[in-house]
């Protein structure tokens, strides 16, 4: 009944989408999973795709023509994808891996065109220039016109959703070690090497590190809703005057000045040359930028690379969310071990809830993701959620939670720990195989010594050659940067990463191995990179967070005397952190 219901009400939608195609005389409707900040984390009242497909994964495009509908997913969502669509106009067009996606959505609008589809309309505030060029290329020779529809057709026939007005946060700007005006000063020779006056900026975590300011207006994230200019001498700030603190304005003082939210192309001058991230600024800013009379100029975003090099001050306060971190994982351990030694039924679920009520009890401000809390076979699963109230964990199970929080600094964190669940349980030889193997891949990360320049694809490989001396490895990438959000880049660890690992960077190392039904084995610490001591022209990775390893899930004999000793260092650094160190 609740399938059925669910089903109406996503044909329901179609067909109101669908009419408003017809009055605009579109053939076809891309939808983008992205919302105008392209966030990651889309609240689903604010996702378009959401309310039109009914599908709720946090990445996924759809395609509706008047008479064929997709929702194009990766390997994450091909079984969520088909039961939230069932019954539905949608067909699910499945891709493996992330990367495809794009692709993918441009193959079913060639689909489409074919099918003849003529007007495609797309919505310019969830394309970045980039894409639209991409899938131009892709429709060339087929005479299909792309038409922008600004709002979205899907937003017309949704109506206005409600946003939250939180406050902003606000601390000292010592606490983030540069001032709004030390980081404009920063980033000035980079606007005058592109030849611009100003950079425009829609990505969040940006902006909030740009401001020194935090926000709680998104799930998973510690940002609020703005659009920033930054200038040779100040930054522009377009958001809700009234929710940033008088404080923080008076601190930092002419750096910063905060205007109406929609007013951010009013502080620009007709004729200026202002740059854009062709992959990180929608369409529809670079539209506005024109409308204003400006003269949009592609340039890399300054912040990006700044941002993710982190000072001294930045890496404290994630060095004491991180170990906050550390303890709430710990003790979700102890609560799936006592509660199943009380021989009371524990589930997924219940695991989750107990993280999170944990996390807000060390004075998380939220979670910077959903809690991920496989047992037994459903570890196999790469992303698998949502935790089944169904699911019981059993003692002498392997647990994979993979976890993280936010504090009022801002710094997301991010944890994976595999478990053998109970207290008393022993682990078969298989389990311990698998989660040695896992192991010395993530020691082989953790413990690497790099030149300078190494790329972060050549750390991906130094962590994955445990795993290929065994004829095994992992669908997905090593590692991502970590920052005001969980997921930040640069820097990035996996086979395509060609960025340069620095100083300073902070990002996870989380290697794994994945058997479908039997289960999974992740192991994810996060990281920084610091000179090698002794070694000119040579770095360190060194671990940021130091939660407890399952250390009867060790397979002794898989370990060498290297990988031994790095093991008693981390133990070290755990007890450091216990003592309060």
């Amino acid at each position: 009944m609740i399938v059925s219901s669910r089903a109406e009400t996503t044909t329901a939608r179609v067909a109101a989408l669908r009419a408003l195609m017809a009055e605009a005389g579109l053939d076809a409707v891309l939808v983008r999973s992205a919302d105008r900040y392209l966030n990651e984390y889309v609240p689903p009242a604010e996702s378009t795709r959401i309310w039109v497909t009914g599908f709720t994964g946090s990445m996924g495009d759809a395609l509706v023509a008047r008479d064929r509908a997709w929702v194009v997913v990766d390997g994450r969502y091909h079984l969520q994808a088909d039961d939230e669509t069932a019954g539905t106009p949608f067909e699910v067009e499945k891709v493996q891996h992330g990367a495809g996606l794009r692709k993918a959505l441009w193959e079913v609008a060639r689909r489409a065109v074919d099918g003849g589809a003529r007007r495609l309309g797309y919505e310019p505030d969830r394309f970045v220039p980039k894409e639209l060029e991409e899938l131009k290329k892709a429709l060339e020779g087929t005479g299909a016109e792309l038409v922008p529809t600004l709002p979205s057709l899907v937003e017309r026939a949704r109506g206005p959703v409600d946003e939250p007005a939180r406050p902003v946060r606000s601390l000292p700007e010592a606490a983030f070690g540069a001032t709004v005006a030390d980081k404009v000063a920063r980033l000035r020779p980079a606007l005058e090497k592109a030849g611009v006056t100003r950079f425009v900026c829609i990505k969040l975590d940006e902006l909030a590190w740009l401001a020194n300011l935090r926000g709680d207006d998104f799930p998973y994230q510690a940002t609020f809703r703005a659009t920033g200019l930054l200038g040779l001498d100040r930054v522009v700030l377009a958001a809700d005057r009234a929710r940033v603190p008088a404080h923080a304005l008076t601190e930092r003082g002419a750096a910063l000045e905060v205007v109406a939210r929609d007013a951010w192309t009013a502080a620009l001058t007709p004729g200026e040359r202002v740059g854009y991230d062709p992959d990180g600024t929608t369409a529809a800013v670079v539209d506005a930028l024109r409308a204003a009379g400006c003269e949009p100029v592609a340039m890399p975003s300054p912040i990006e690379p700044a941002r993710a090099t982190k000072n001294e001050a930045e890496l404290a306060a994630m060095r004491r969310a991180f170990a906050k971190a550390d303890a709430v994982v710990e003790a979700a351990q102890g609560f799936v071990h006592d509660r199943l030694a009380r021989g009371e039924r524990v589930t997924e679920a219940d695991l989750a809830d107990e993280v999170e009520r944990l996390f807000l009890a060390a004075g998380a401000t939220g979670l910077s993701f959903k809690v991920i809390a496989a047992a037994g076979e459903n570890g196999a699963f790469i992303h698998y959620g949502p935790p089944s109230a169904e699911r019981a964990i059993r003692a002498g199970e392997l647990v994979l939670l993979d976890t993280g929080g936010y504090w009022p600094e801002g710094y997301a964190t991010d944890l994976t720990r595999t478990f053998l669940a109970g207290a008393q349980a022993e682990p078969s030889p298989a389990q311990q195989r698998m989660f040695t193997l896992v192991l010395k891949a993530a020691i082989a990360g953790m413990s690497a010594r790099l030149p300078e320049g190494a790329r972060g694809d050549q750390l991906d490989a130094l962590c994955r050659a445990p795993l290929w001396a065994h004829g095994l490895d992992f669908a997905h990438g090593t590692g991502h940067g970590v920052g005001v959000n969980v997921h930040e880049f640069p820097p990035r660890v996996s086979p395509q990463a060609n960025v340069k690992l620095e100083v300073g960077h902070v990002f996870s190392i989380e290697p794994g191995l994945y058997v479908a039904g039997t289960g999974g084995v992740r192991i994810e610490n996060l990281v920084t990179v610091v000179p090698a001591p002794g070694h000119p022209g040579f770095l360190d990775i060194e671990p940021l967070t130091t939660s407890a390893l399952d250390e009867r899930l060790f397979d002794h004999e898989l370990l060498t005397d290297a990988e031994r000793a790095w093991l008693a260092r981390y133990e070290g650094l755990r007890a450091a952190r216990l003592a309060g160190a």
